[in-house]
């Protein structure tokens, strides 16, 4: 006991520092869990937690300075922590709508060109399009070789100047960057898709006027492989140009998280 008595002013001396390091790994926290590529429900949930440890530790000596104090109280131990994880959750909202437009184009691109379900569960676990699980792993593969884990620290370490340590996000501004974000994302996946949107309707457009013309011809079972074909030709030729378009949105977004257009 005389032992643990000696530790105890070490430990009351070291208790404010480790809750401030809890506060930022907070917001590392949820970042990671919806980062691109980090935030992939593939990834172990060990590798998640060895990234989120890491990249707290880079960012501390950054955003703690010696004057900081940790709060007197539990309740303001709770409203630190809670307000750095909503901060972290809007970052990584902003990291995720990219990963979302890339699902969008995929899951247009698969009607227009009718494979819409080919393949089933994808690499996230979910029903979805085999064109929106081969965009989104290129583009969080592509991200990744870019540089994604070095851009990341540098972009949360810059927020802090925007969503400053131990303040809640403003519920006003969030919300209208929000509304105004997720349109955006939108318009860049319908603008992603748009080839394959002409060429649905360029196929419906044919579609009609040879049932029109021939009435007896089942006009659905003579162009549905051809559709398919002038899809999947177009898409090998049109995917690098869509992954590098959209690689460059994100490595916008990173330098500029919530002002940098999409």
């Amino acid at each position: 006991m005389e032992y643990l008595d000696a530790l105890t002013p070490i430990v009351d001396a070291g208790a404010p520092f480790i809750i401030l390091i809890g506060a930022v790994f907070a917001r590392v926290s949820a970042v990671a869990f919806l980062a691109p590529g980090l935030g992939e429900k593939a990834i172990p949930m060990r590798a998640r937690l060895a990234a989120a440890i890491a990249i707290a530790i880079v960012l501390t000596p950054i955003v703690l300075s010696p004057d900081m104090t940790a709060p007197p109280n539990i309740a303001g131990v709770v409203s630190l922590f809670a307000a750095e994880f909503a901060s972290g959750v809007i970052v990584g909202f902003a990291l995720r709508l990219m990963v979302f437009i890339l699902q969008i184009a995929g899951a247009i691109i698969a009607q227009s060109v009718s494979l819409s379900q080919l393949f089933g569960p994808t690499v996230g676990f979910d029903s979805e399009s085999p064109f929106a699980a081969l965009l989104v792993m290129g583009g969080v593969a592509m991200a990744a070789a870019a540089g994604l884990h070095v851009h990341l620290v540098g972009a949360m370490a810059d927020v802090y100047q925007i969503l400053p340590f131990g303040q809640f996000p403003g519920a006003a501004e969030t919300g209208e960057w929000s509304t105004n974000r997720v349109g955006a994302a939108l318009f860049k996946s319908l603008a992603l898709a748009s080839p394959f949107v002409i060429l649905g309707f360029l196929y419906s457009l044919a579609l009609a006027a040879a049932s029109r013309a021939m009435p007896q011809l089942m006009a659905a079972f003579v162009g549905a492989p051809a559709v398919t074909l002038a899809g999947l030709t177009l898409f090998a030729a049109a995917s690098p140009i869509i992954l590098f378009d959209w690689l460059e949105s994100f490595q916008r977004i990173l330098f500029d998280l919530f002002s940098a257009p999409l």
